[in-house]
């Protein structure tokens, strides 16, 4: 598949702060994805950013042979030397570049699709990382909704849910509320990490006044 990405991940990695290296080992997993719906159970397929022309590319690895038994696996010595690298040896395992142009729209836009949800796991486990070093701090928010008695506090980057139990009786809060909370608890969901937040919990006082 060819795609121009250099754009493409510098706006990703300034916009979401993720790095460099992991978005684009995030795109070459969503190409690859792609590339399989195309080509089917073609076996040892890999893609690879190729900085120097700014492109995926896609491969399918052979192993240079003296008789080749399986051409799915398997290539001989002398098309290895005449196509791929007239220095291989046999036993070399050798990629060759298969044709992007079979790669088309429904691939492009299933590639697509994967890098999005990819995108979203990165961001999910940022942030997940980033809450978990926080667990039993006192953190600060503002009150963004209510859920059944249940208060859901805008951290900045992620939600808290400060539940009836841990609420302090005749408490009252309003939308848009400056709220701070003891970081109960920070647990790991398909969407979103889930932080867990107490106002009654013991160390909630002994955290604030420190």
């Amino acid at each position: 598949m060819v795609l121009h990405l250099s754009k493409v991940i510098e706006q990703i990695v300034k916009e979401k702060g993720l790095s460099e290296e992991g978005l684009i080992e995030v795109i070459e997993a969503a190409v690859l994805s792609a590339a399989k719906k195309v080509y089917g159970d073609l076996p040892n397929i890999e893609a690879h950013y190729n900085p120097d022309i700014d492109e995926v590319e896609v491969f399918q690895f052979k192993v240079v042979t003296d008789e080749v038994e399986d051409p799915l696996t398997q290539i001989s010595l002398k098309e290895a030397r005449a196509r791929l690298d007239p220095n291989c040896q046999i036993g070399d395992e050798l990629g060759e570049k298969l044709d992007a142009s079979k790669l088309g729209r429904i691939a492009a836009q299933s590639a697509k699709q994967v890098i999005v949800q990819k995108v979203k796991e990165v961001e999910r486990d940022a942030i997940y990382d980033e809450f978990i070093t926080r667990k039993h701090e006192v953190i600060s928010g503002f009150v963004h909704r209510f859920d059944r008695g249940d208060i859901i506090v805008n951290l900045g980057k992620a939600e808290g849910i400060l539940k009836v139990k841990e609420q302090i009786p005749q408490e009252n809060f309003k939308r848009g509320d400056r709220i701070q909370a003891y970081i109960l608890d920070v647990g790991r969901h398909i969407n979103k990490p889930q932080i867990e937040l107490s106002r009654t919990h013991p160390q909630f006082l002994v955290k604030l006044y420190e």
